[in-house]
Parts: structure tokens; sequence; C-alpha cells
């Protein structure tokens, strides 16, 4: 008789946007997986506690220091989400204090440190798991399915944009600064997926809202060429784009296209899950009509139009997510976002900013 496995225990560090909005939410949603063990918050006190207020009924530890996490036997799985300067130093210290560990993006400043973690959990047989979550986004599942399904063929165009208008602040030069790390990572990632390694990178890196330094980049465009395909993949994201709908994805077939506007609804619906919607309620991760894409296809001198809903099995799940992570943890699955993918990304990120810095196109290896 199979035994089901315990609830892996995960301790989360930090008490800001991303373990309150993509990480928490997701570990309460899937009790029969995850028992969310405690969370570091470094100001708590005996007093007052973010998370204690927003976590205490679910009987969550709050703790002040990061050896209290690395140092507890009942904490099996540690979720950084502290700020990116410290990823690198907190995660090489959970894996060899032989916990598994789910990494916010950008995961490391460079691909060396991100190979030395790899390194790391293979040795001792341990999960890395980057939270590369976007390959979880609706669109970009519907996107991959039409890819996959053969509706989107001979692929000439692939355009995937992160545009954003924000008043972020992007730091000093140096590290994991720029919006080619903050936001870059995510549609990398996603290309990653569906197009493996490039064959060359071309990049141009700019601060358009002239804030803060002016080497730290506030938007991008980098175009990445294939040997295995003659698709030209162009990767764009900016801070400064004011506009009532976005665009995500504009895909080209010689006889198809698919175009897509707006953002996965996902990162909204968190913050709101505590009045009443939580990740497994009906409706969430779905989108209403006017954001459903739109598939082109020409056939027999005929061009037709369809407006492209999700199917169910499309629909944006970061539930999904964590269950492959406690799949691959369990020893019954395998990772779906894997390190090495990670460290792919940054190495795309690397040749980016050198292209930019360079003013040409960069052969990648």
């Amino acid at each position: 008789m199979d035994t089901v496995p315990s609830p892996i225990r995960v301790a989360v560090l930090g008490v800001g946007f991303s373990a309150n909005v993509f990480q928490i939410p997701f570990i309460l949603a899937l009790p029969e997986l995850f028992k969310l063990h405690s969370i570091l918050e470094r100001r708590a006190t005996a007093e007052k506690s973010v998370a204690r207020e927003k976590y205490g009924h679910t009987g969550v530890q709050v703790v002040t220091t990061f050896e209290e996490v690395t140092g507890d036997p009942d904490v099996d799985l540690v979720v950084v989400s502290v700020k990116d300067p410290a990823h690198y130093e907190y995660s090489k210290a959970a894996l060899l204090a032989d916990k598994h560990v789910i990494l916010e993006k950008p995961v490391t400043a460079t691909s060396a440190e991100m190979r030395d973690l790899i390194r790391i959990a293979k040795e001792r047989k341990l999960v890395l798991a980057p939270y590369h979550n976007r390959r979880f986004d609706g669109d970009f599942r519907t996107v991959r399915t039409l890819i996959e399904s053969g509706k989107l063929t001979d692929l000439v165009d692939f355009e995937s944009r992160f545009d954003l208008r924000a008043d972020w602040p992007m730091g000093e030069p140096g590290g994991a600064a720029g919006i080619v790390y903050g936001l870059g990572t995510h549609i990398i990632d996603q290309v990653v997926c569906l197009f493996g390694a490039p064959k060359t990178v071309t990049a141009l890196l700019d601060n358009g809202r002239g804030e803060g330094h002016p080497d730290v980049d506030d938007s991008f465009t980098i175009h990445l060429r294939y040997e295995h395909t003659p698709v030209l993949v162009t990767l764009r994201s900016a801070l400064h784009s004011v506009a009532s709908r976005q665009v995500r994805f504009i895909v080209r077939g010689k006889e198809t296209s698919y175009f897509k506007f707006g953002l996965d609804v996902q990162g909204g619906q968190p913050q709101i899950m505590f009045k009443g919607m939580a990740p497994l309620d009906p409706g969430f991760g779905e989108e209403t009509e006017d954001m459903w894409g739109e598939y082109g296809k020409r056939e027999n001198g005929q061009t037709t139009f369809e407006k492209y809903v999700m199917l169910q099995s499309t629909i944006g799940s970061y539930t999904d997510y964590y269950r492959n992570v406690a799949a691959a943890i369990n020893g019954v699955g395998t990772l779906e976002v894997t390190p090495e993918d990670a460290e792919l990304g940054l190495r795309i990120v690397e040749a980016a900013k050198q292209s930019a810095k360079e003013g040409k196109t960069v052969t990648f290896a």
C-alpha cells in the first residue's frame, strides 16, 4: 500500500511583496502538500509582527534570525524571497543546511553563482527550484499550447513584452540592478522553455525615464537568433509604458498568428484573496473576454480571425508550480523549471549586457 507523504514543511524568508503575493497564498492553498512552518521577519517583536497579524491563524512560527531557519530540523524547504542581493548567500546556506530551496528571481546576479548553487544541490541531492512562475501564466501556457499543438506553425517572428507604468527604483549599477533582471528574466525564461539556447544575442538597454543612475536600465530590447529555427525572438520591457492595453505577445508564422494584450491576472488576485478569493476558488486565474488573444489563420486564400479563449488546461495556475516542486521533492516528478534553465537565462542576460555595452551582436556560448 502506497503511503501518502507528509506535508513539506516550509520556511519563507521575508514578508514583502513576493512572499505575500506570489508565495504564501499558494503554499496555504495546498495543505495536503505543504505546511507553512515558519516566516523569517527580522523586525518582528513580541508585541508586533506583520507575519503574525496576517498568518498567525495558521499556526506559523515567526522567527527573527536566519539561523533559526537553517538550524531547525523540522524545516524541509526554504523559500528565498528576500531582496535579490542576498539570494546567493541565503540559498547557499540553506542548501548547506540540507534544505530544499525555492529561489525567487532574479535567482542570482551571475551565472557563475547559479552554477555553484547547482553544484551544491546536486552533491547533496536537494531540489533547487527557481521561482520562474511566469511559465505558469495563462497567456504563456496558451502560446505554448498553440505552438506544441501545431496551431502556430513555421514561426518567423515571436515578440514577448512585459511593459508597465511603474515608479520602481532600480538601485545602483552592479549586481542584479535593472529591469532586464527585474522583469526580463521572466520572459527570457519563457523563451528558454520554448526555444532553448540562442545562437546570437543583440540588445539595447536604456534608462528611458532618466531617473537614478543612467547605467541602470529601465527598458530593453533583446533580439535572439537560433540555429534550429528561423524565428526572430524579440523581448521588450519598459517601465514608462502608459497604455490602456499593454501588448503581451505577437507571434507570427507563415500562415498563422496570435496577438495577446494584458498581463496574467494572478498577480492581482492574491492581493484580494483575504477578502474572499483564494487560488483554488472557481474563476481564479481566468481572464475576462476583453483580454482573450486573437488567433489568425490563412488557408485556401482566405484569412480568418477568432478570439482565442484559454482552455481549462491553460488557465494560469501558480499552484501548479508548487505542485510540481512538491512532486520533485517527493521523488515522483521532475522540475518544470530547472536550475539549469535559470542558469541559461542568466547567461542570456549577461550576453545582452555585453551586447548593449559593446554595441554589437554577441555570439552565444
